[in-house]
């Protein structure tokens, strides 16, 4: 049980790395394409600064939720953490966890108040409902949560392999999960 919960989740993870990095390149070409139509042939895709704004928020709160897993965000550190007792390092660790669920908690219930309330009006140019700029937000926010709580609970998450797999020394997805044995 707890194997294939493990491999859900990493699963889920690198799929969510590959899909922010599919969107970061779309969103570049979106750009860089309305740019040059704009200003070379004087015209453009009328829908490209939303679609690149959705792009855009959907990347930065997917690696919002990423980011806890790898511990990237913002620390202050008053003090080597080498200099500290083991205990006192895994007590903040722990802090720091619970402010991450804390936090996931307020995104999945403030996000889909605010999804549902923006769904109800549209984006002028997509005419898409504005409520898919911040679908993302409860997503994100159970990210959070359960990458948090795997940190609690000291999970593996194949950590070693998934950057072999990205940095394209690791061969193919599968071999993420694969045992060594």
């Amino acid at each position: 049980m707890k194997k294939s919960l493990v491999t859900a989740v990493t699963l889920i993870h690198v799929l969510l790395i590959n899909f922010s990095m599919i969107m970061v390149v779309a969103m570049l070409l979106l750009v860089f394409a309305n740019v040059v139509l704009r200003y070379v042939f004087n015209s453009g895709i009328y829908w490209s600064e939303e679609i690149a704004l959705v792009m855009e928020v959907w990347f930065i709160f997917l690696s919002l939720g990423l980011g806890v897993k790898h511990r990237l965000h913002f620390s202050i550190n008053l003090m080597k953490r080498e200099s500290l007792p083991k205990w006192f390092n895994r007590a903040l660790d722990f802090l720091a966890d619970a402010i991450y669920i804390f936090v996931g908690v307020i995104m999945i219930i403030y996000g889909s108040k605010l999804v549902n309330f923006t769904m109800r009006s549209i984006m002028p140019a997509t005419k898409l409902p504005a409520g898919i700029l911040y679908l993302v937000l409860p997503f994100s926010g159970f990210v959070v949560i359960v990458e948090a709580l795997f940190h609690i609970l000291g999970l593996d998450m194949f950590d070693e392999k998934i950057d072999q797999y990205l940095s394209g020394e690791g061969g193919k997805i599968r071999d993420i999960f694969r045992s060594e044995s």
